[in-house]
Parts: structure tokens; C-alpha cells; sequence
């Protein structure tokens, strides 16, 4: 009986065994390792892409802003700058046909009347006192177009005979001085001439020289001298003594 107790005892303890083997199966480790490791795996590819998507961008965005807003400014810097360049030394509209200048013997001018002998302000004919009638309407005249003197017109190409130019750099003043032909712009020879300055207001108002505070000029057909000077100073340019002719007012001058 014991025999057979044993039997049935180590037959139990055997079968025991055996289904706590099967029941302990590595199955179920696996399944539990399986599920671990791909919930941690696609966890960490969710949360890089992200991650990575939203920090590229804002990057992005910002760089682009920033380029655009600073070439904006330097664009309208520069337009600014050059538009300052483009409108410097252009003389004020009043002195447009106004204005003249002196460079050299060759290139230099004078007010003479507005129109030929100062016919159209005396009835179509030449007027034999046409310089000291158009001392409030004269008009610039140059020997060529000058950026000096603008809307000047052009003298006659016969009308000066001779030009002599002198530069005085201690006392600062500069003039030409010679003789003309009458003829060239129909100027009577009884005309004894008269005298252009920028004295007061001005004969004729608004008159200057190009780079000097003051001019003195005189045109006499009967002579025929003429002679024009532009000054720094008041006192080199004699404008009051517009009765004394070209010798006496310019007395330096060469005439001939």
C-alpha cells in the first residue's frame, strides 16, 4: 500500500511539475517583451519628428524676415543719397537766363537787351539808347551753352571782336574786357551804353554772377568797348559808378 501511495505521490508530484512547466511558458514573456519595445520605439520616432519640424521652421521664418527688412533700408538709403547728389548747385528758378560766369576768354558772358537793337520794346525799330532801356529786362548772352549759366542764350557769333581776361586772386575778383561789334545784334553806334549790375535789387532784378556776391558790366556801342567783372567784394565792382564807361569803372581793361 505504501508502494502504491508512493506511486500515486510521486505520479502527482510528477504531473505537478509538469503542469507548472506548461502553465510557466515563455510565451508570455515574449508577448510581454514584444509590446515594450514597440511602444518605445514608436514613441521615440513621433516625438523626433515633432521636435524637428517645429524648430526648422521658426528658424527658417525668422532668417528670411530679417533679409528682406535689411535690404529695404540700404535701398532707400542710397536713392535718398543720390537724389541729394543729382539737385546740388542748380540756381533757384528766378535766376534762370539771369546768371553769368566767367572762365576764360573764351568762355564768359554778358546781359544784353532781350531782343536784337531792343526793337520789340520800341516799336520794331533799333533803339538808340537800347542798353540803358533794357537795364530792368536785359538777358544773359554766352560765347557758348555754359551748366554755369543756365538758360543763357548765345551770342552772335561776329559780335566780339576782341577778349582779354584777367584774375586778380588777392583781391578775389575775375573779368574780361575788349571790344565788340555794334552790328552783330543791330546796337545803334550813337548808343552810348549803360551799365548792368547786381547793385540793390538788381539791373536787371535778380542778376548774378556764378560763384561771385557781386558783377559790374558795361556795353557802349559808341566806343565799342565793353567790359564785365565779378567780385567778392562790393568795392571791386564799382556799380555806383555806372556813368563813367568801361576805362574808368574796370580802369585795368585792355580795350583794343
Amino acid at each position: 500500500m505504501f508502494q502504491n501511495l508512493q506511486g500515486c505521490l510521486w505520479r502527482y508530484l510528477y504531473n505537478l511539475q509538469v503542469g507548472e512547466g506548461l502553465c510557466i511558458s515563455t510565451s508570455s514573456s515574449k508577448n510581454t517583451g514584444t509590446k515594450k519595445t514597440t511602444t518605445k520605439k514608436a514613441t521615440t520616432k513621433k516625438t523626433t519628428k515633432k521636435t524637428t519640424t517645429k524648430k526648422t521652421t521658426k528658424k527658417t521664418t525668422t532668417k528670411k524676415a530679417t533679409t528682406k527688412k535689411t535690404t529695404t533700408k540700404k535701398t532707400t538709403a542710397t536713392k535718398t543719397t543720390t537724389t541729394s547728389a543729382t539737385a546740388t548747385g542748380i540756381p533757384d528758378i528766378a535766376n534762370y537766363g539771369l546768371t553769368v560766369q566767367i572762365s576764360s576768354s573764351k568762355d564768359f558772358c554778358l546781359f544784353l537787351p532781350s531782343s536784337p537793337g531792343n526793337k520789340a520794346n520800341n516799336n520794331g525799330k533799333v533803339d538808340i539808347d537800347a542798353i540803358a532801356d533794357s537795364e530792368k529786362d536785359a538777358v544773359a548772352f554766352c560765347l557758348k551753352p555754359s551748366e554755369k549759366a543756365p538758360g543763357a542764350r548765345t551770342l552772335p557769333t561776329t559780335f566780339i571782336k576782341t577778349a582779354h581776361y584777367y584774375r586778380n586772386t588777392t583781391a578775389g575778383y575775375v573779368q574780361v574786357t575788349g571790344t565788340f561789334n555794334p552790328a552783330a545784334y543791330e546796337l545803334s553806334t550813337k548808343d552810348d551804353g549803360g551799365q548792368y549790375d547786381n547793385h540793390g535789387a538788381g539791373s536787371p532784378p535778380n542778376s548774378i554772377c556764378h560763384g561771385y556776391k557781386y558783377y559790374v558790366s558795361l556795353i557802349e556801342p559808341s566806343t565799342p568797348d565793353y567790359c564785365i567783372r565779378c567780385c567778392d567784394t562790393y568795392a571791386d565792382c564799382h556799380a555806383g559808378r555806372s556813368a563813367y564807361g568801361c576805362r574808368r569803372v574796370v580802369q585795368n581793361g585792355i580795350y583794343n
